[in-house]
């Protein structure tokens, strides 16, 4: 084969506090080994902005990240993550 057949799934969260530049963002992850893990992806909101993690906040799922330019309450932030697939093949 001469292609890669990926998947794109989007992962969503809300902002839960807001500071400026600064946000808590939650119900993206609900544990703090997978926000380590997903750390250097990068996050974009719904409204345009782009921005990265920090840190986890304790042990629900709370991560601190970091936007390019304020946020709004009512803005949603997105994670792209990317899965290979592989074509069936077929019998005849």
């Amino acid at each position: 084969p001469d292609r890669i057949v990926l998947k794109r799934i989007v992962l969503t969260g809300y902002p839960f506090r807001i500071h400026k530049k600064r946000a808590v963002v939650r119900f993206m992850f609900f544990n703090p080994e997978d926000i380590r893990w997903f750390k250097p992806v990068e996050l974009f909101t719904k409204l345009g902005r782009s921005g990265h993690i920090v840190e986890p906040l304790g042990t629900h799922g709370y991560m601190k990240c970091l936007f390019d330019g304020p946020i709004f309450h009512h803005d949603t932030v997105c994670m792209y993550l990317y899965k290979r697939v592989y074509p069936r093949l077929s019998d005849a």
